[in-house]
């Protein structure tokens, strides 16, 4: 019994003189240790963080030193914070008050503004601080990428380690919630020794490209879902990876309208301009309901397949779209498409032929057994060549961006091979470019069949300067005109086309 009790009063002195000496350390005004707190957080994050409010002690364990109202200005993002707040050792704090062991560390009401964005954060807790060894995170803040933007809010719950000595940072089955997104991340990134100057960000900037030039980073998410617009994609997977500007990022969407998608960027953030390069490519994706996600009025059923590649220059969204080049190609397979606005402009150039009827009694959904066709682009420029069964087009012409007005001269062309479906047209026009201008916004195109050039290719088959156009209008006097008849149009045929002798038959 003396034994225990011994014992009992030698703890409660060892309480007592402990909490006296808390008490003695916590009476010291707390402000002193501003610039060692400052220089702890600029040696630890590489980010020079001001002090601009009281430190101040709350001394009940755990001891958490708390400091309002700090900030920092760097590469380009404005840093406002609070208050910040570090739980410590208490013991290792009696100890060696010059050295202190952070048990946790929770920052309030940050706001980081870059450009036109705005990251804020409500709050973030790290807990079980202990270099190299993976710390529980847990965050709720949110993102709006221009001022007045509606904010993605977004709740981030994972594991955290930190390389005091390398500034190394891992998120390990790190899970985030928000509107348009869930998933679990990985991350590993790190500072670059000297990334040089940061360059002049705007309001405009796609990327922040001080960020990309800072830091070299690879990581992936295993997404459960995500949504875009009013459509969710399950299991989409996202790998992005950079050195130090150099950036990718790779999206694959395994159940992406029946199909699969699968689209890759690259980012060339320290060249001047910057130069990003794209490669979409769709497998099996049902036209239908990829038109109608995109709200487009065209009634196109069938598995497309499309790839190819698109590459920008600079930073803003005119100057990419001033810089775009490259070449897409896509693949309908077989299916059904709505071919009324070809059959109305072609009605009335059939008519110069008395051939209009024939026209007429093509279906407005045509059921091909191909259409395929590839676009490329050159800034304002732009090449499409497209075949339809028997159909072909070829245009060539511009759309200007900045006005959204589209100028394009396109040739359909109906071929004959017996191979495809048919169109049932004026044997005359087998083989002839029929000209089509579109112009107009991109969205919404009038086109019309050029009429200028229509009266040119009648005149021109008239006229027997073309040999074939000439003995396609003999064919059609041998099937169409009575036998009687038929001496007189060869001589009337003859007679339009000059001193042309009769062609051997």
């Amino acid at each position: 019994m003396l034994k225990f009790l011994r014992r009992f009063f030698v703890a409660v002195a060892v309480i007592v003189v402990t909490l006296a000496a808390v008490a003695v350390y916590g009476l010291q005004d707390p402000n002193r240790f501003k610039p060692q707190l400052e220089n702890v957080i600029a040696a630890q994050s590489g980010v020079p963080l001001k002090i601009n409010g009281d430190l101040t002690w709350r001394l009940w364990p755990p001891i958490s030193l708390s400091a309002a109202d700090l900030s920092a200005d760097h590469q380009g993002q404005d840093w406002q914070v609070a208050r910040l707040t570090l739980d410590l050792d208490a013991w290792n704090a009696l100890r060696h008050p010059e050295r202190w062991k952070v048990q946790s560390l929770t920052v309030h009401d940050v706001v980081m503004r870059e450009g036109g964005a705005i990251l804020t954060v409500d709050r973030a807790t790290l807990n079980d601080l202990t270099p190299n060894r993976p710390a529980p995170l847990s965050a709720t803040l949110a993102y709006a990428a221009a001022e007045g933007a509606a904010a993605m809010p977004l709740e981030v719950n994972g594991n955290l380690t930190v390389d005091p000595e390398t500034l190394n940072l891992k998120l390990d089955g790190t899970r985030f919630e928000s509107e348009h997104a869930a998933g679990v991340c990985t991350l590993d990134a790190s500072p670059v020794a000297d990334p040089g100057p940061a360059p002049a960000a705007s309001d405009e900037d796609v990327l922040p490209l001080a960020v990309l030039r800072s830091f070299t980073w690879t990581g992936d998410c295993e997404l459960d879902w995500v949504r875009v617009d009013d459509k969710r994609f399950e299991r989409v997977l996202v790998g992005f990876a950079n050195d130090a500007g150099s950036a990718s990022v790779e999206v694959r969407a395994p159940d992406f309208f029946g199909g699969e998608a699968l689209a890759t960027l690259t980012v060339a953030a320290r060249d001047v301009p910057v130069r990003w390069s794209v490669t979409p490519a769709l497998t099996n994706v049902d036209s239908a309901a990829l038109l109608a996600w995109l709200e487009q009025n065209f009634n196109w059923a069938a598995p497309l397949a499309y790839g190819g590649r698109l590459d920008f220059e600079g930073n803003t969204p005119d100057a990419m779209l001033a810089s775009l080049s490259g070449e897409t190609r896509f693949d309908g397979g077989k299916g059904r498409i709505d071919i009324s606005a070809i059959r109305g402009q072609l009605i009335d150039l059939a008519a110069r032929f008395n051939e209009a009827d024939r026209i007429r009694r093509w279906p407005e959904q045509w059921d091909y057994q191909r259409f395929a066709g590839t676009w490329r682009i050159n800034g304002e420029h732009h090449v499409l060549d497209l075949a339809l069964d028997n159909l072909s087009l070829d245009a060539r012409g511009d759309y200007r961006p900045a006005t959204d007005q589209l100028d394009v001269l396109a040739e359909l062309t109906f071929h004959d091979d017996p191979a495809l479906p048919v169109f049932d047209v004026p044997p005359l026009l087998f083989g002839l470019p029929i000209p089509m201008r579109c112009q107009g916004p991109i969205a919404e195109p009038q086109c019309r069949v050029d009429p200028d050039a229509a009266q040119r290719l009648v005149a021109r088959a008239l006229s027997g300067s073309d040999p074939e156009l000439y003995r396609k209008l003999e064919q059609k006097i041998d099937e169409q005109v009575p036998e009687q008849y038929r001496d007189a149009a060869r001589s009337l045929l003859e007679a339009l086309g000059g001193s042309r002798q009769t062609p051997q038959r």
